[in-house]
């Protein structure tokens, strides 16, 4: 009997692949394989159906090179895509702590891949977390001082689109 026909042998095949989708890289490898792994199907499929050298078998045969040919450059291209998003889920569970500063530090590396379009954008936004986080530790110190009045306009002045604007909103009701 084989060992795939054991029960046990099953289950661990189901838990690694499970477990593998878990890792960024495999998540990446397998997205990137089944957008063009489907026109791959399909042009090869095209090729086998219709006949020899006419136009329909012709152009599913670029359509098949096409596809091979982006999805190697895909691959290439891998890795540094991969850094990227860990670094900016990396950044983004800094920023979710509080941790500005480092996640500013975390966002720099974006610089080492080509992507300071993206590491500009990141900075900015991290900033403007950091802003609204320090404006809302003023209106809570002010709070502390019983100025209420101030505290009340520095907290409608916290933009609306940051984490430190729901601990405002619960700090007026």
């Amino acid at each position: 009997m084989r060992w795939f026909n054991y029960p046990v042998a099953r289950i661990l095949i189901v838990a690694a692949a499970v477990a593998m989708l878990a890792y960024l890289p495999t998540r990446e490898f397998l997205k990137i394989t089944g957008m063009f792994g489907i026109p791959f199907i399909f042009a090869l499929g095209y090729i086998k159906k219709n006949q020899k050298f006419s136009l329909a078998w012709i152009l599913s045969w670029f359509l098949l090179l096409g596809t091979v040919s982006v999805y190697g450059y895909l691959l290439l291209d891998l890795p540094d895509r991969i850094a990227v998003r860990a670094i900016i889920s990396e950044g983004g569970a800094l920023v979710a702590e509080g941790k500005y500063d480092e996640a500013i530090e975390k966002y720099r590396h974006l610089e080492q891949h080509g992507e300071e379009k993206k590491m500009e954008e990141k900075i900015a936004g991290v900033q403007h977390e950091k802003d609204a986080q320090e404006m809302l530790e003023e209106a809570l110190a002010l709070i502390d001082e019983n100025e209420l009045e101030k505290a009340r306009d520095i907290i409608m002045a916290i933009p609306k689109d940051t984490r430190a604007a729901w601990e405002a909103d619960k700090l007026l009701k």
